[in-house]
């Protein structure tokens, strides 16, 4: 699994390269929170204020998402700085969605990375991005331990 399949099917450096850069770590440092990590939930490209109202709330499945795409890129390049942002990432997620109480993930976060919402299912967040996102990133790392 890489980041950018046709990339690497060409065999063209460059372009995995400036998919690494400008699809992966460019958003990701965008949308990263520095006063209280975690990925915000949306972000305006020109640096505005977001209309969207749950702009600076923090939600399961972009962070599920960021996980494997941080995992993939490293995977594919060996770039220990997409490592590091991985395990940020993933501290921060099973640090702030896991319920130690009754497992599973709460599925949106105040900025602060409070639960807004005790649900854990309902009509947006399913049973998809986290064992995907889980099931992935295993299989990703057993490659990497066996390499």
């Amino acid at each position: 699994m890489v980041p950018a399949p046709h990339a690497t099917w060409k065999g063209d450096p460059e372009l995995r390269a400036h998919i690494i850069d400008k699809f992966l770590l460019l958003l990701f440092c965008s949308g990263w929170d520095p006063d209280h990590g975690g990925l915000l939930y949306f972000q305006d490209v020109d640096g505005l204020c977001p209309t969207q109202l749950e702009w600076a709330m923090k939600l399961w499945w972009p962070h599920s998402e960021a996980m494997i795409a941080l995992l993939m890129g490293y995977s594919d390049s060996g770039d220990p700085a997409l490592l590091h942002l991985f395990y940020q990432v993933a501290e921060y997620t099973f640090r702030q969605f896991r319920d130690p109480e009754h497992g599973e993930w709460f599925g949106y976060l105040n900025r602060d990375g409070t639960v807004a919402l005790t649900i854990k299912g309902g009509p947006f967040k399913g049973c998809f991005h986290v064992p995907r996102c889980l099931a992935m990133c295993e299989e990703m790392l057993d490659a990497l331990l066996s390499r």
